[in-house]
């Protein structure tokens, strides 16, 4: 595969000869001319690297031939022989005894007789090649004709790929993505596509959702409620601005960074901003189309205004959920399609996005601003998703190197874990999401992708007869809640794209179906210690309310804003999450009553996500932004809760601290933990797709 088909630019015959070039230098040599130990290594040599001389190998290669072939493989298309006529009419000027120059090393005249009989003899056979392909098969060969490499990359030595943060460089040329080590903790890095070796960033410990600067040199990231820049050669980092959420970032070509992200106190609520890559004040660009919607994941398009992101609304046509384009210069919007969820990406004049878990490909006229043609897929595997956040894992370069997670190398699995961080064992079924353990930790219901195919069902796992039953059936179920009992489940089922339901079934897969409640989007949280009551997070509006639903007589009751809720074990108070109490705090964890009137306690102190009770309600857990498991005493036996000081149980690996509901759950006796986590060893690898 010639230099250019690799980085994605077209081919034509001059990319055929130097494929013509490789299997005559191997004829004449023995060998191939760029070698390596893995595909990745073989990539470089080609792009980077220069053949062995023929000579070397074979003494008594001909000076004139080595040259033919050399040519053939140069780096540069406009160096090669330019038609497969010129390189016919040279070989046969070899095979029909011209005099040929002297071979790179001196030998003996009886050796140049066997140089030049072996010049005559490949250089035959080469015309012979040439004659059964013909002139007009070389002109025939179609340049769209697909010449797909897919190759997988491994993350470092003892890390794995944090899902869903990787970005290829517009150049196509680098990856920057974030690594989770062993212990849990996460980095940016940055390797070549053509070499075999990777580069921590110094202070980038904690970074998300990074993004390239067009001209490949620099890495935007959010870290810490800030939006930095590093400089991929130097390492150097830069704080750019304050960036609250920090739900993804794109860098134009005319300097400007375009990031989503919240402002105080509806910190839930993520909107657009834009700010100099040099640094400064951040400035609201666009809030949506109603005050609660939200806009995630902004890509840049060609020419500096106008950028894509998707906006979680609705089915109301004032917050249509679907993808926009918006103009830095007017700040007005227009939806390109209610279709499509989730993260976007412009290149080579498609636009790429995931729909029923395959990446596609459309037609994008950068005029008119809107799709045109048919959509093709871009590969048969299917890629991992997050649906709490609609993100998929895929990054496109400028020359359309692409680079995905697919399902089928889902990179975490759930492991239990006593207080002290020691894994003590991992379920033995891959493909489980989204825990939930019932009272007396017998069963366990999750999302479950056991085919690696994308697909979700709610399965119930015994741990007892290691039995794994299957509830529900349409292959979009995520987010089980069990019933105190353990007889019955609750879960969302994703009937079309906006639109959700909460649906019950019986934990032994009998009965029929009860569905509670539908929406444009409702996820369920807890159901309380009694039984009674189901409460769930409804983002009709756009930013999460909690809303408490009566299972006895089919009532609702509004809670209020704030997501990730759970019941306390005596069923007085709410634990969840919601804005902080300063304009420079994220989330925080609180308690409040369930019902009537009382303030909200603060749990956490420095940011938190992922509430849930001990099992005696003396204690409260909850998982920090950079990963570590949090212990906070919490005595209710009063009017009002008392809650003691926040302490460090471990660091841990799981899948994501924030923005995917529950991937933990603890143990009745409060003791071990069960975590979605990326594995400490096996790490999965990342597909790149090139041409």
């Amino acid at each position: 595969m010639a230099p250019e088909t690799i980085q994605g630019q077209p081919a034509d015959v001059r990319s055929d000869i130097f494929s013509f070039g490789c299997v005559l230098y191997e004829m004449v040599s023995g060998r191939l001319p760029f070698v390596g130990e893995t595909r990745l290594n073989i990539v470089a040599a080609i792009l980077e690297k220069d053949p062995q001389p023929m000579s070397s190998l074979q003494p008594l290669t001909p000076a004139a031939l080595e040259h033919l072939v050399l040519r053939c493989l140069m780096k540069d298309p406009e160096e090669r022989w330019q038609t497969s006529r010129d390189l016919s009419r040279e070989l046969k000027w070899i095979s029909e005894g011209v005099r040929l120059t002297q071979a790179s090393e001196p030998a003996p005249r009886p050796r140049g007789k066997l140089g030049q009989r072996l010049a005559w003899g490949v250089a035959a056979l080469c015309i012979a090649m040439l004659a059964w392909l013909g002139v007009s098969h070389w002109r025939s060969i179609p340049l769209a004709e697909s010449r797909h490499l897919h190759l997988s990359l491994l993350p470092p030595p003892s890390t794995s790929f944090v899902p869903y943060n990787f970005a290829i460089s517009p150049d196509g040329r680098r990856l920057a993505f974030v690594a989770a080590a062993q212990d849990g903790g996460t980095a940016l890095w940055i390797r070549s596509l053509a070499a075999g070796t990777a580069q921590q960033l110094t202070g980038t410990e904690g970074a998300a959702f990074p993004f390239w600067s067009p001209d490949s040199c620099q890495v935007g990231f959010f870290q810490a409620s800030k939006l930095k820049s590093v400089d991929s050669s130097s390492g150097a980092v830069q704080i750019l601005c304050d960036a609250l959420g920090g739900f993804g970032g794109a860098w134009n070509d005319r300097g400007t960074i375009i990031f989503a992200g919240s402002t105080w106190p509806s910190v839930v609520v993520s909107v657009i901003f834009k700010v100099s890559a040099s640094g400064g004040e951040p400035k609201l660009v666009s809030k949506g189309n109603a005050p609660s919607s939200s806009m995630f994941w902004p890509s840049a398009l060609p020419g500096g205004d106008h950028f894509l992101y998707f906006l979680l609304g609705s089915s109301k046509p004032a917050q249509k959920q679907g993808i926009y384009v918006g103009s830095l210069s007017t700040q007005e919007s227009k939806l390109i399609s209610s279709e499509i969820v989730g993260n976007t990406q412009f290149a080579s004049s498609r636009l790429y996005y995931v729909r029923d878990r395959s990446l596609m490909a459309q037609p994008f006229d950068l005029k008119r601003l809107q799709l045109t043609g048919q959509p093709e897929a871009v590969s048969r595997q299917e890629l991992e998703e997050a649906s709490a956040f609609s993100r998929a894992g895929f990054s496109v370069s400028d020359n359309g190197v692409v680079v995905f997670q697919s399902a089928t190398e889902s990179v975490s699995r759930l492991s239990w874990f006593d207080r002290s961080g020691k894994e003590l064992e991992e379920l033995p079924r891959t493909g489980y999401r989204d825990p939930a353990l019932s009272r007396d930790g017998a069963l366990l219901a999750v999302a479950s992708d056991e085919n690696q195919n994308g697909k979700h069902y709610i399965h119930i796992y015994d741990f007892a007869r290691g039995t794994s039953t299957r509830v529900s059936d349409e292959g979009t179920e995520v987010f089980p809640v069990l019933s105190p009992d353990g007889k019955r489940v609750a879960y969302v089922v994703n009937d079309a794209r906006t639109s959700q339901y909460i649906d019950i079934a019986a934990t032994d897969g009998s009965g029929k179906l009860e569905r509670v409640a539908a929406s444009d989007f409702l996820i369920p949280n807890h159901w309380s210690a009694d039984g009674r009551f189901l409460i769930y997070m409804n983002f009709q509006n756009g930013a999460p309310e909690l809303e408490v639903l009566d299972l006895r007589n089919h009532s609702q009751t509004a809670f209020g804003p704030g997501a990730e809720a759970q019941f306390s074990p005596d069923g007085k108070w709410i634990a969840f999450i919601g804005p902080g109490s300063t304009s420079d705090q994220e989330v925080e964890v609180y308690v409040a009553p369930v019902h009537g009137p009382g303030r909200r306690i603060q749990i956490s102190n420095h940011g938190g996500a992922q509430p849930r009770w001990s099992a005696d309600g003396k204690e409260l857990f909850y998982i920090t932004k950079d990963k570590k498991l949090m212990a906070v005493p919490v005595d209710t036996s009063r009017d009002e809760p008392v809650a003691g000081v926040p302490h460090l149980l471990f660091q841990t690996r799981i899948i994501a601290s924030r923005a995917v509901l529950f991937q933990y759950a603890v143990s009745p006796d409060g003791k071990r933990f069960l975590i979605n986590s990326t594995p400490s060893v096996g790490a999965a690898p990342l597909t790149v797709l090139m041409n």
